[in-house]
């Protein structure tokens, strides 16, 4: 079983365990939001692009209306069941970080933030996944951004011409690789630790 298959057996007790009213790190957002959104995205194609383009989130907003019009537990069970058949083949490449935001989305949606732990070969995934959330969320960081796990090499992002006014003017972001990939995603709710040029990113937000 892959670890996006693993993570979504996770999310979806944890979403029928606290119930529809439960926060998540997702502003705005209860479980039944969440839940809503994780079926949306991946079982009902027609509605999905909405939630990625402004211009057609008016047929995504009548699907989830019409969704949280449904029992929540009945849209958990759905979603929990797996991808449609078309899905299955890129399930991993699809879900792998969304499902692991997610289920951190809800864990940590009451304020606690307590990391698990995983093996190197998922902690080797995870960071591949920060790494490319980073590339993305800090583009136009007002200086580099290094990516510092305790058992991989660090990755530097955001380092262009005309960034960096000193060679040591960075930002080093340093945790455990789900840690750095929920940082990279514009999650507050982690545990890193930041050293260098912190100052340069007070009035930066991370976020897709």
């Amino acid at each position: 079983m892959s670890f996006a298959q693993k993570e979504r057996e996770r999310l979806a007790a944890l979403l029928l365990r606290v119930g529809p009213d439960a926060p998540t790190l997702n502003e705005g957002w209860t479980t039944h939001d969440l839940a809503v959104h994780l079926l949306i995205r991946e079982a009902k194609p027609a509605a999905a692009p909405g939630i990625f383009i402004d211009a057609l989130s008016g047929v995504t907003d009548k699907e989830t209306e019409k969704q949280k019009a449904r029992p929540y537990d009945e849209v958990v069970r759905e979603w929990a069941a797996g991808p449609p058949l078309w899905v299955k083949p890129f399930d991993s490449a699809m879900n792998t970080s969304e499902h692991f935001i997610h289920h951190e989305d809800v864990r940590r949606g009451g304020g606690e933030v307590k990391p698990r732990e995983f093996s190197q070969a998922v902690n080797q995934e995870l960071f591949a996944l920060a790494k490319r959330f980073g590339k993305l969320t800090l583009r136009n960081a007002p200086v580099p951004v290094i990516l510092t796990p305790p058992t991989f090499p660090p990755a530097t992002l955001g380092d262009k011409a005309g960034v960096a006014e000193r060679g040591d003017r960075v930002l080093r972001v340093s945790g455990e690789p789900g840690e750095l990939l929920l940082w990279a995603s514009g999650r507050k709710a982690v545990e890193v630790e930041l050293t260098g040029a912190v100052d340069a990113f007070e009035c930066y937000e991370v976020k897709l």
